[in-house]
């Protein structure tokens, strides 16, 4: 986690570009008083802008055209204007008017037809209506923005619609039923809207409203009205229309009058989630997102679609037509007596009888029966006569298994298990020993039944009607995705050994006639179970089962052979989706994408006494049906925190969460190893498709699943999501220093960038391991964090290379406390700059050299004075000039505090205020100033040369204008230092 205190030079003059934009218009031409005001509506399609032009039209004092710049035609009220001369074959068109657009509007302007006459005699004002794509259909954008945009004696009346989704629906109806104008629209007509084609619209349109039509002159030269006042009779013809007269100098007396053409095309009552085919799906990807329509809905606290979070336990259908208590099961079996595989074999003691087993690596034969007996009691107890009557056992012998591969024990096996139950041998060959997948391939050829499923002689079935359970388990899943063929679908036991892992998971023959066999050929002994669960939760099909078993050898523990771990979460499990994806399509003759929502949670905890934070961390839930693991990594070696910690995830898990989809899970390795190791161990350990890092100090609020969830579907294509990381109220000196200083932004930058260039690992949510597993925190940053998050995020680009792969979601909000507990921690602003200094050695093309800030140029200053001065005249003046650099910066810094200073003060002033708010500023500039001062001495550290002034890129070349800005002040900051360097040694001399 970064804070980067100098970021106030790029951001805290955003105006800047505003600033020259009012300076060059001080030397445009000024408007003659024979001129007509020339005014443009800027708008977008279906947002009232018809209504608009007509009302704008019936004005006896305005010219009024519509759309000019069409890409099809020349749309105007006016159609005589468009004539060059008197001729009727000369006549401008669409292609003369695209080939030389300044022309056309030299001819526009005058408001004149081609004789000389004015097309009103009293006009005073001339305008016509644009659209964005007018112009950057036909690649004149740069004409739009000179003649138009930049033009201040052009004014603005830009129009915009309060809600987003009703203008998008408006659109798309308009595009599906060719009815722009005029029509009503049929009242059963249903709009399908895809969650990131609106979402990027929704981006394009603000962007439109809130930048490129922003204007450095307003209110001059700018009319802001939305179509929600347009359509409110009384409050335009009261409120908005004798101000918009007097913004365009026309009469403003007159009554306003709109045309009977102009017609309602939607229904004045109409509700969007009606409208909406897909509503359920929308409203999942922006139930917390900042699209008006939803943040009105979230005020008035209207129900939330939970059609899609229903449990599935709670949907089961009574009637199991397709799975029921008489399906049929396969169980692979697969036993030995051998010991030796075990990682850490424990021996029984040596005597005279074990030793003729443990010397050719055999257990004890009553060991090895007594073990099956149990498991085989076990199996009796849990199932009734008629389900074992469906039941095949096939049993899986070591070719060379002295215990288990002879006819005796071959009838010993048969008596031990149920007599209703058919019992297939299968031998295993010695190049198997100890793969446990492989094995269970080889079985899963000789099953002929429904369900098939693999068990060890090592386990005890705990609950009655296990067999039912989860054959209803696989009708309810296929029940909430009727798409899905029945058995595409993976079910697991609960496991009490290993809780939350899907340690025995039942699959049905659909699986075999999809892939062939039960794995890929790749697993060996390890991962076999949790690629089942983690291949059909991507199409919300895997689950949890209630029933219960034990796992007396295996699970976290050793097992009874060496493990052998292949990376299966990348290349292998993403083949796997595209087949089961396009055999379900052929099967089924229908697309079904896999839509499953798998995240993982990771937390580094290295703080003491935080179970409440933890606490409601691992609570998080979402209405939205997910699958989600949290990894607590513990990074503190103290025994009673572990304990603690520990405590918390065995309580969790013991609880019944919906549809048990929620698991939480502890490492530790006793030893802090720092925030970069402890978030790469979660990180690694996930399977998921996303893994949300979130800090043990954070309070998330209770949606921050949702919003995370939804951003998913409304920018697929992203890698890294930054939330939202908010601090509290300022309250004390240091905060309000803190505050002022703008060390915050980047916890904040997702309200303010669409596209941040990075942020803050305290609440960030990235792409799984399985899909970059190259990318890593980097452990040369502190253990305390500083610089890493900015590294990984810089990773993740270079890794992915596609642009806007980084998106905000201020909709995932968490309150970071204040560090040190409010109190003043220079130690933290130190760190963040120990560690965001490595950035300029790492990522050396996002860094710009700028002249030496004041502190290194101290550092210049001193470093002559030891190798070419030396001598005690110089050492007065070489201080002297020192102190007034640093007088000098902190001056200039105190100075643009200033203002944010002042607003940092509670509402209540004292009666000191001038001297308080001057107090904070040079507060804030020493926070400031402690980064700088830190920098260098790192620079000195590290021999780094090549960093000596140099400055990153913080905004990730996404503010050129400022790092200019920058550059210049550093120079201009220079010369006043060389100034007084000067000053004060050629006083001395």
């Amino acid at each position: 986690m970064t804070g980067v205190a100098d970021v106030y030079l790029m951001l805290s003059k955003p105006r800047s570009k505003e600033s020259r934009r009012r300076f060059a218009a001080l030397f445009q031409r000024e408007k003659k008083p024979q001129d007509l005001q020339k005014f443009v509506v800027l708008s977008w399609k279906h947002s009232g802008s018809s209504l608009l032009c007509d009302i704008l039209h019936n004005h006896p004092e305005i010219i009024m055209h519509k759309e000019l710049f069409n890409p099809i035609d020349i749309f105007t009220y006016y159609s005589t204007a468009l004539l060059r001369n008197e001729s009727s074959d000369n006549k401008w068109n669409y292609l003369s008017r695209d080939l030389w657009p300044q022309l056309f509007l030299d001819h526009i302007w005058p408001g004149r037809y081609a004789d000389g006459t004015k097309i009103k005699s009293n006009g005073k004002a001339i305008g016509f209506k644009s659209f964005p794509e007018h112009w950057k259909d036909t690649d004149n954008e740069g004409v739009w923005k000179d003649l138009i945009l930049d033009d201040f004696q052009v004014k603005k009346i830009i129009l915009s619609r309060d809600c987003e989704l009703s203008t998008y629906v408006s659109m798309r109806r308009a595009e599906v039923t060719g009815n722009y104008l005029g029509t009503p629209y049929p009242n059963d007509l249903k709009i399908h809207v895809d969650v990131s084609a609106f979402q990027a619209f929704v981006n394009h349109y603000r962007f439109t409203f809130q930048r490129k039509y922003k204007s450095p002159l307003y209110p001059q030269d700018s009319f802001h009205v939305t179509c929600e006042q347009l359509v409110d009779k009384d409050v335009f013809n009261n409120e908005i229309a004798p101000k918009l007269w007097g913004f365009l100098g026309v009469d403003d007396a007159f009554q306003v009058r709109r045309l009977k053409e102009t017609v309602r095309q939607s229904q004045e009552d109409e509700r969007l989630d009606v409208v909406i085919s897909n509503w359920h799906a929308l409203e999942r990807a922006f139930r917390h997102s900042d699209v008006s329509y939803f943040k009105n809905r979230r005020k008035l606290k209207l129900s939330q679609d939970t059609s899609s979070t229903v449990s599935i336990t709670d949907r089961t259908n009574s009637s199991l037509s397709q799975g029921s208590s008489d399906g049929t099961w396969s169980i692979l079996l697969p036993i030995c007596s051998r010991i030796a595989s075990k990682a850490t074999p424990v021996l029984p003691p040596a005597d005279e009888y074990t030793n003729q087993y443990t010397s050719n690596n055999t257990e004890q034969p009553d060991v090895c029966w007594e073990r099956l007996s149990q498991f085989a009691a076990s199996f009796a107890e849990t199932t009734s006569a008629k389900d074992r009557e469906n039941v095949e056992f096939i049993v899986g012998i070591d070719e060379d298994d002295d215990v288990f591969n002879t006819i005796d024990a071959n009838q010993r096996i048969r008596k031990i298990l149920p007599i209703e139950v058919k019992v297939v041998f299968e031998s295993i060959p010695p190049k198997m020993y100890g793969k446990v997948c492989q094995i269970w391939n080889r079985l899963s050829q000789r099953a002929n039944r429904d369900f098939i499923v693999l068990f060890g002689d090592d386990i005890l079935l705990l609950d009655n009607g296990w067999k039912r359970n989860i054959e209803e388990c696989f009708t309810a899943i296929q029940s909430n995705n009727p798409d899905l063929p029945f058995g595409a679908a993976c079910v697991a036991f609960n496991d009490i050994s290993f809780r939350g892992f899907p340690t025995f998971p039942v699959i049905h023959r659909f699986h075999m006639k999809v892939f062939g066999r039960l794995l890929p050929k790749q697993f060996v002994n390890q991962g076999g179970d949790p690629f089942l669960f983690e291949l059909y939760s991507r199409f919300n099909a895997s689950k949890f089962a209630s029933v219960k078993l034990k796992n007396t050898l295996g699970g976290d523990s050793s097992a009874r052979y060496s493990k052998h771990e292949i990376n299966w979460k990348g290349q292998v499990l993403r083949l796997s989706i595209e087949i089961l994806t396009e055999r379900i399509k052929t099967l089924n003759q229908v697309n079904v994408a896999p839509t499953g929502v798998c995240l993982d949670i990771v937390i580094p905890s290295y703080r003491t006494n935080n179970s409440v934070i933890l606490k409601r961390i691992i609570n998080l839930r979402s209405t939205l049906r997910a699958y989600v693991k949290f990894w607590i990594v513990v990074d503190n070696p103290d025994k009673e925190h572990l304990h603690e910690v520990k405590g918390l995830a065995e309580e969790a898990n013991k609880s019944t969460f919906k549809d048990n989809n929620y698991f939480v899970n502890v490492v530790h390795y006793n030893e802090n190893r720092g925030a970069s190791y402890a978030r790469n161990t979660g990180y690694n350990y996930s399977t998921a498709d996303w893994v949300i890092f979130l800090d043990d100090d954070i309070v998330p609020e209770p949606h921050l699943l949702e919003a995370y969830i939804g951003s998913i579907f409304r920018y697929p294509l992203a890698k890294v999501m930054v939330g939202m990381t908010e601090l509290p109220e300022p309250m004390n000196n240091w905060t309000r220093m803190l505050k002022t200083s703008n060390v915050m932004f980047f916890f904040g930058i997702s309200k303010h960038y669409i596209h941040p260039p990075w942020g803050v690992t305290a609440n960030i949510m990235v792409k799984g391991s399985r899909y970059n597993h190259s990318v890593q925190f980097k452990h040369l940053y502190p253990k305390t964090g500083g610089g890493e998050d900015i590294d990984f995020i810089f990773q993740m680009k270079s890794f992915h290379k596609l642009d806007g792969c980084v998106v905000g979601v201020p909709g995932a909000t968490v309150m970071h406390p204040w560090w040190n507990n409010s109190n003043v921690c220079y130690n933290q602003i130190w760190g963040w700059a120990n560690g965001d200094s490595q950035l300029i050695t790492e990522w050396p093309g996002k860094t710009y050299l700028t002249l030496p800030n004041w502190v290194e140029s101290m550092a210049l200053l001193g470093i002559t004075y030891l190798f070419f001065l030396r001598k005690a005249l110089y050492l007065i003046p070489l201080l002297q000039t020192c102190t007034c650099i640093a007088l000098v910066d902190h001056l200039i810094k105190t100075f643009a505090y200033y203002g944010s200073a002042a607003n940092a003060l509670p509402t209540k002033k004292p009666t000191f205020a001038f001297a308080h708010i001057l107090f904070l500023a040079f507060g804030a500039s020493t926070v400031i100033s402690a980064q700088e001062v830190t920098r260098l001495l790192c620079i000195f550290k590290r021999h780094s040369l090549f960093s000596f002034g140099r400055r990153v890129d913080w905004c990730d070349g996404q503010a050129q204008t400022e790092i200019l800005n920058q550059k210049l002040r550093s120079g201009l900051l220079f010369f006043v230092y060389c100034s007084l360097a000067y000053y004060f040694f050629q006083m001395r001399v």
